[in-house]
């Protein structure tokens, strides 16, 4: 297996949030980086990376990745 391979092996790329794991109530920004980050902290390549942030998710949102944001919250995420 090359480095390369190795490399995406140790990526853990099918981790994924199921739906069940999100709750059926709007969420705060706050709450839906926390999700993220207690979700898929082992992906991290060190500790001051941050898997998602406010602005990843503004502009998830604007490309319709992420339901339209409500005014301080984000509605629940489905992935399109």
């Amino acid at each position: 297996m090359g480095k390369l391979d190795q490399y995406i092996e140790g990526l853990d790329l099918q981790n994924e949030i199921s739906l069940t794991d999100i709750p059926e109530i709007d969420l705060y920004m706050d709450q839906v980086i926390q999700l993220f980050e207690n979700h898929f902290k082992e992906t991290k390549r060190n500790e001051d990376e941050k898997i998602l942030t406010k602005t990843m998710i503004n502009n998830y949102a604007k490309a319709k990745l992420f339901f339209p944001i409500k005014i301080k919250s984000i509605q629940k995420i489905i992935y399109y």
